[in-house]
């Protein structure tokens, strides 16, 4: 394998092993189609301003595809039939160039890719059959092969012939192309010997373990606490039609006793015989993406090229339409079905929003027909409190008569048999829930919400004896729930608040229910308006087999014909079941969403929130967001692509699909702290700067803006900032936002935010021009480049200063030719001008414990312990001892003692005795003002452009 050591290798791969998926993100099991690259590639991530919309990064590279091996029409191709949408595609580069096609960690035994000794290597993409952890750890040893460490796996005793001690899918496979293994390999556990091979294996089916395989030659390992290194290595051609391989060593004979194998000097390279190791260099990820369109080219009749197109994982993203909160938790959670009940006003048929279950139909008892009415607003006794907003549809009204009475009232209920479904999917575990809403009299007898039941009753009356589910509210207002199994033994709970109370759900208002049964743990769980309490020691008796009925809004008894009872009156919604027994983290998500649609999370919450909805399969970068209260979810009908972009908006940071792959969020202190430039661009090479071909710069009013409105989603309000020298100088130059955040403080911080930063033009880079083909020491400095990094980059006129411009990089092109020759075009923002801090309110703890009674206490330094403390804290400043505890007072300094650069603690002397005791550790710190507590985020004057530093 000849290199260009000006040029990295490249490796352009695709994967049909994967087949179409919803953004899946993987490290491995690709086809390498690099030979076969003809023109240029090319790759664009990012946007063009930092307050733009990101946009789905996109990717394009010609191959030629002369023998028609890449038509997804060819039937004659070995993956017809394997070319999809929607699959991986993967470019990255190696640098410095290297025979060895595998990671730094791979290769040199862990002392290089950044894992430290102990650290296992299962994240790197290596593997063991052999090994209980699925993998090896990094080793360190003296007399490693080379440097200082190495791999290390378990064999345990009776390891199967073909069991791979260690391997790794990471390499693309070029189909029919020669490759070579090879690594040294030692049994350091004396008295014992293993037989083992090189291995290439080879995936063939998508989706499907490898299948076929190639070895080595068989060597002996004797273990030795000092045993000397045994070279190993294979030799094979991967099959036409390969969709991935994986390389490493397997067990040849089986192990007869366990022992200990190391691994140092592992490489993987072209061609039929090893050559001498090489140290590999840094694979950079350029770009992964997912093909949405093949576009295959004719001459004269015959193939001539095909150019798959891609995008990234927020285009995909942008495909998923989202429901509302409510139902999108139930989904997230596995809903086996989910009936809202919001259909419109004389409806008989009620939809499964989950899609898995066709229709619900009403049906009657055999005393006659009740009421049931969809298509009602929601309402409540109380209607700020007791509503919910999960989901802003309508709800379904039972006017049912003699409500919570006995039985042969006339009834209707919302059967579920009527699409075939008759209690929970597995009956030994499931979860329930149901919204709803009792406008009855206090009920006599019951006022069953859901029942489920057999046909076995007591000699005389209506009472099921067999196996039965009922959720109903008794005489004592509080919500019940019966579960029974066939022979008569049965559960009897009633919901119960975290406090240990018993609801009242009697009122008028809203509430939610979740229920369920674990069989294998014997717990019942009930969960009301999002209290979780669970009841145990149940048996296997009470699981209840053998149901034939399966109603919404009575209990109806097809065991007596028919006959309906403990009719319900009032408002049902969101009817639900889960094939698994659920456990808070999902129950409580459903009753945030139910509730108030997540009002009060965080904005990285509610970004990994809206992922999960839409893929559960692509990797995510998630920093904590500073917006730490946001509005209701408000994203019902929106595309997550879009969903995802109003999280940012409200954050005031930025999001985008990285070069490997991952989905980033970042909140808007990632900017705000990055204060100094990871690499400068300019003429002064000798500097120590990287030059580049051409700039474009801008200096235009595109971002200019002197007046900011604020859009507050709930409450509705508008909050506006402006600058009146910028209006006059440049006249009213207006920006709209919209903040989805609790706090109008926020809000109006937001604002202020806006018109600070662009009241007046800066400097952008529309485009910097970078020809790393031209000067190689460009590789690894843009290879590891990535969007969001400050550069700085310098400008020398002649004849005139210096201009240096320090700015993010918002937007990453590459076109890569046939010709080795590569440029990467940088499009950049202006760093802000004048970065803000907020100063905080003097804080600090104290030193030692005190009693009450004395006048002078021993302070810890506060944040600035450089200027003298006299210097910060004036006498007669009135200071709080014991901030936010029981013992919090209010005391006035006479006088602050002595104090020098660096100083740790000092004594202040107080006018007063203090009245109570205070213990070492608590917080002193100003008064604050009413309603403030936290005295890090306060200030008198903290408002934007009040106090201006430069670092």
């Amino acid at each position: 394998m000849a290199l260009n050591q000006n040029w990295p290798v490249i490796e352009e791969a695709w994967g049909p092993y994967w087949n179409a998926t919803t953004a899946l993100t993987p490290t491995d099991r690709f086809v390498e189609v690099t030979p076969t690259t003809t023109g240029k590639s090319d790759s664009k991530r990012g946007r063009q301003y930092e307050l733009d919309q990101i946009q789905p990064g996109t990717a394009s590279t010609i191959l030629t595809n002369t023998t028609g091996t890449l038509d997804p029409a060819n039937t004659a191709s070995p993956f017809y039939g394997k070319i999809q949408p929607f699959q991986p595609v993967r470019r990255r580069a190696m640098w410095p160039p290297s025979i060895n096609l595998l990671s730094q960690v791979m290769a040199t035994g862990g002392d290089l890719g950044g894992y430290a000794v102990g650290a296992s290597v299962l994240d790197a993409d290596v593997y063991s059959d052999t090994d209980p952890t699925s993998s090896g750890v990094v080793t360190a040893s003296a007399t490693a092969f080379q440097g200082s460490n190495v791999l290390q796996f378990a064999v345990p005793s009776g390891s199967a012939v073909g069991a791979r001690i260690c391997h790794t899918p990471e390499t693309a496979a070029q189909p029919a192309q020669a490759y070579t293994m090879q690594m040294r390999i030692r049994n350091i556990t004396p008295g014992t010997t293993l037989q083992v091979k090189g291995s290439q294996g080879y995936y063939l089916t998508p989706l499907a373990s490898a299948s076929s395989f190639s070895y080595g030659s068989t060597a002996t390992l004797t273990g030795s606490a000092t045993a000397a290194w045994t070279f190993i290595t294979v030799t094979a051609t991967t099959p036409a039609g390969v969709l991935g391989m994986n390389t490493g060593v397997a067990v040849a004979a089986t192990a007869g006793a366990a022992c200990t194998i190391q691994v140092d000097a592992w490489q993987v390279e072209k061609g039929s015989s090893a050559s001498a190791w090489s140290q590999p260099g840094v694979w950079y990820p350029l770009y992964i993406g997912y093909t949405n369109q093949w576009k295959p080219a004719f001459a004269d009749n015959q193939y001539s090229t095909i150019t798959p197109n891609s995008v990234d994982a927020l285009s995909l993203l942008s495909q998923y339409i989202l429901d509302d909160p409510l139902t999108e938790a139930l989904t997230f959670a596995g809903a086996r079905f989910v009936y809202r009940l919001d259909e419109g006003s004389g409806a008989v048929q009620f939809a499964d929003a989950t899609g898995n279950n066709g229709v619900v139909g009403i049906i009657n008892s055999k005393n006659g027909a009740g009421s049931i009415l969809p298509g009602t607003q929601i309402t409540a006794t109380d209607p700020v409190n007791g509503v919910f907003t999960g989901s802003t549809g309508t709800v379904t009204t039972y006017a049912n008569p003699h409500p919570g009475q006995g039985a042969g009232f006339p009834s209707s209920v919302i059967s579920l048999p009527t699409a075939g479904i008759v209690g929970p999917a597995n009956p030994a575990s499931w979860t329930r829930a149901i919204a709803f809403r009792y406008t009855g009299p206090t009920p006599t007898d019951a006022a069953c919400i859901w029942s489920s039941m057999d046909k076995q009753h007591a000699a005389t009356g209506t009472v099921a004896t067999g196996s039965r589910i009922f959720l109903s509210v008794f005489p004592d207002s509080h919500l019940h729930l019966i579960i029974g199994g066939p022979t008569g033994s049965f559960g009897h709970m009633i919901f119960t608040a975290n406090s240990g109370a018993y609801p009242n759900v009697a009122d008028g208002n809203w509430h939610l229910a979740v229920f369920g049964w674990n069989e294998s743990t014997g717990e019942v769980r009930t969960s009301i308006d999002g209290s979780d309490w669970f009841f145990t020691g149940f048996t296997s008796a009470i699981t209840p087999t053998g149901l034939v009925s399966d109603s919404i809004g009575a209990w109806y008894d097809v065991g007596l014909g028919g006959a309906a009872g403990n009719n319900w009156q009032g408002d049902l919604a969101f009817a639900s079941e889960f094939t698994t027994y659920l456990f808070n983290d999902n129950a409580d998500a459903i009753y945030a969403a139910w509730k108030n649609s997540f009002t009060g999370e965080s904005t990285n919450a509610r970004y990994l929130r809206i992922l999960g909805y839409a893929s559960n399969e692509v990797g995510w970068k998630i920093q904590p967001g500073l917006t730490r209260s946001m509005g209701p979810a408000d994203f019902t009908g929106q595309d997550a692509f879009t969903a995802l972009q109003a999280v940012v908006d409200t954050e005031g940071g930025s999001h985008f699909v990285d070069s490997a792959g991952w989905l980033n969020f970042r909140s808007r202190g990632d900017r705000y702290n990055a204060t100094t430039p990871v690499c400068t661009f300019g003429e002064n090479v000798a500097g120590g700067e990287f030059p580049y071909e051409s700039i474009d710069p801008d200096y235009d009013t595109t971002h200019l803006a002197n007046v900011a409105t604020v859009s507050q989603v709930s409450p509705a309000s508008k909050f506006t900032a402006q600058d009146a020298a910028s209006v006059a100088a440049y006249g009213p130059r207006t920006m709209t936002r919209t903040v989805n955040s609790t706090s109008p403080q926020e809000c109006q911080d937001a604002a202020s935010y806006l018109v600070s930063r662009y009241k007046q033009p800066a400097y952008r880079i529309a485009a910097l021009k970078l020809h790393p083909s031209a000067y190689p020491a460009l590789w690894p400095v843009l290879l590891g480049l990535e969007l969001g990094t400050r550069v700085r980059v310098m400008k020398r006129p002649f004849g005139a200063p210096a201009i240096t411009i320090d700015c993010f990089v918002e937007a990453i092109q590459w076109d890569l030719s046939d010709q080795n020759d590569a440029f990467c075009t940088l499009q950049c923002s202006p760093a802000d001008l004048t970065p803000y801090g907020i100063v905080a309110a003097w804080h600090t703890t104290l030193k030692t414990s005190i009693a009450s009674g004395v006048t002078s206490i021993t302070i810890n330094n506060s944040a600035d312990n450089t200027n003298p403390l006299a210097a910060q804290l004036a006498a007669g400043t009135q200071i709080v001892l014991g901030q936010n505890t029981a013992n919090q007072e209010t005391v006035t300094v006479l006088s602050v003692g002595a104090t020098s650069t660096g100083w740790t603690s000092a004594v202040l002397t107080l006018t007063a005795a203090t009245t109570k005791a205070h213990t070492a550790g608590d917080l002193i710190n100003e008064v604050l003002p009413a309603g403030i507590t936290d005295p890090t985020t306060w200030d008198a004057v903290s408002k934007f452009d009040s106090v201006a530093f430069a670092y």
